[in-house]
């Protein structure tokens, strides 16, 4: 990883066998590794956007919400983590999602 614009991303298993996104750290800099969740609820997305939870649910059903939503069914939406790293940068998700490096 060169920078937090372009982070390193692959698919990983945690100790508890539980899918993550592994972001892997340049070496030569000291920039920690992180692993993130696979995907957030619309409601957190949102808040990593700035937007408002019920603009977000709109935006999503109208299928115009910034990033690719994914419909769970009844559960509602989710979002990829990934396309909210590329469209706000690493450091804002991993605030957000309160994860220490």
């Amino acid at each position: 990883m060169t920078n937090d614009d372009r982070p390193t991303l692959r698919a990983a298993m945690d100790p508890l066998d539980d899918l993550v996104l592994a972001v892997r750290g340049d070496e030569n800099s000291g920039t920690p590794d992180y692993e993130l969740p696979p995907a957030v609820t619309l409601d957190k997305a949102s808040e990593v956007l700035g937007l408002n939870p019920a603009e977000g649910l709109s935006l999503a059903k109208s299928g115009a919400y910034p990033v690719p939503v994914i419909n769970v069914g009844p559960e509602g939406f989710r979002v990829g983590t990934a396309h909210l790293i590329r469209a706000v940068g690493l450091d804002t998700v991993r605030r957000a999602l309160r994860v220490e490096g």
